[in-house]
């Protein structure tokens, strides 16, 4: 099967695409566990983020097996995770926004 978007770690609760993605475009997920499908419920760019699960605001967001920040925004699952909804460990050791 062919898929368009992957992990790196079991615990992942995002995905990076690895191609352009429409909204309601039913999305082949490579994960530890085997392929999944989600629906994306937005575009989602090339190398971007989309959610596996539903987050709620303040969820740590774990990408190849590393928290690499928190949402800032309830986020469904098949959503475009970025900095419109998520603040990065970097941007928090840095006190920036994002």
């Amino acid at each position: 099967m062919n898929w368009q978007a992957t992990t790196l770690a079991a615990g992942d609760n995002v995905a990076t695409v690895l191609q352009p993605i429409a909204a309601g475009e039913t999305v082949a997920v490579w994960t530890a566990a085997g392929v999944i499908a989600i629906t994306a419920l937005e575009p989602v760019a090339l190398c971007h983020k989309i959610a596996l699960a539903d987050l709620a605001a303040g969820t740590a967001v774990i990408k190849y097996g590393q928290c690499i920040g928190q949402t800032t925004a309830p986020v469904r699952q098949g959503g475009w995770v970025h900095v419109h909804n998520l603040r990065s460990r970097r941007a928090q050791a840095a006190g920036g926004a994002t």
